[in-house]
């Protein structure tokens, strides 16, 4: 009996506070690895019988009556001769094929795609199927999804494909008349805005050409005025250019080209009423002396500006006519 107990403590991890310890770490591995591997291992068990089971269902083997075969008759003659009539003392057994009805027009005959009449021995095979979770039930209900998204995909894809494929070349030859009506358009204001470039340079041509042939045309005029009578009225030059000038349009082209101003010892000015006069040293001397003639000076012997601009007004008078009367 002592012996049967110190068996048990040694199998029974933590029995007595003596055993050592590495005794109780391998007795608590065993134990660990037990409680791991045992609903595993009872999984399988189980399995492998319900697989035992289905595999081990005997197939039902027809087994084959009277009516299979047919009926021979001279057999059955050559019997009853040989047999002769039965004695008192037998008892006539109705064959059971003998009280078979024949099949009559009133019963109908069973189509032949029917199914056999299951006998006793047919036993449908258990299917092995296992609950599934709710969250692994979700889990396939979302793999199905997914599948079925990717798969709407790919058919629109394909049918995308299909149709481009379809309408490749009209869509082609639609695309290629579309680039070469842009090319026309293109091209048509291109060579609208060159025309209009070219008319635009052609009209600034035209216009600097009639403005330079005004300028030549004032200053001819007033050259031609100052040689004759050493003046020239600018108003007048004005409306012999036309247009829409002045005399001070005049005066500015006289300043641009150089006409105004002392020059080898002659002096071309304006004055203030608009004229373009012309004086050289012998107007001036003629002025002095015509002043000390006419005795200008007052009792103090000075003589005004007023009455020099006169007397050299009279002495630039020639009798020439006035130039673009």
């Amino acid at each position: 009996m002592s012996s049967l107990f110190s068996f048990l403590n040694r199998l029974l991890p933590f029995a007595t506070p003596g055993t050592p310890i590495i005794q109780d770490l391998a007795h608590l591995g065993a134990v660990c690895a037990v409680l791991y591997f045992a609903p595993q291992f009872q999984q399988w068990w189980q399995s492998r019988q319900a697989a035992g089971h289905a595999g081990g269902v005997p197939l039902a083997i027809p087994v084959p009556t009277a009516q299979d075969y047919p009926r021979d008759s001279t057999a059955d003659a050559e019997l009853d001769e040989d047999a002769g009539t039965p004695a008192a003392n037998e008892v006539e057994i109705d064959d059971p094929i003998d009280r078979v009805e024949p099949a009559t027009d009133h019963e109908p005959a069973a189509p032949a795609d029917a199914d056999p009449v299951r006998g006793p021995a047919y036993v449908p095979q258990a299917t092995n199927q296992r609950a599934v979770g709710a969250k692994k039930a979700k889990a396939l209900a979302k793999r199905d999804q997914r599948r079925a998204h990717f798969e709407f995909l790919r058919e629109e894809g394909e049918r995308k494909r299909a149709e481009d494929a379809e309408g490749a070349t009209e869509r082609e030859a639609a695309l290629a008349a579309e680039r070469e009506r842009r090319e026309a358009v293109e091209a048509a204001i291109v060579a609208k805005k060159t025309k209009e470039r070219e008319a635009k340079r052609e009209a600034e041509k035209r216009e600097r050409e009639y403005e330079i042939r005004r300028r030549d045309l004032a200053v001819l005029l007033v050259k031609e005025g100052l040689d004759y009578s050493g003046r020239c009225d600018l108003w007048r030059v004005a409306r012999a250019v036309g247009g829409d000038v002045d005399d001070e349009w005049v005066e500015r082209i006289l300043k641009a080209t150089g006409v105004l101003g002392l020059k080898d010892a002659v002096l071309t000015m304006v004055t203030s009423v608009g004229w373009a006069v012309r004086v050289r040293e012998q107007d001036v001397a003629k002025m002095y002396q015509e002043a000390i003639q006419s005795d200008l000076a007052n009792e103090e012997g000075a003589v005004s500006f007023e009455q020099l601009g006169g007397v050299l007004d009279r002495s630039l008078q020639r009798p020439a006519a006035l130039v673009a009367s």
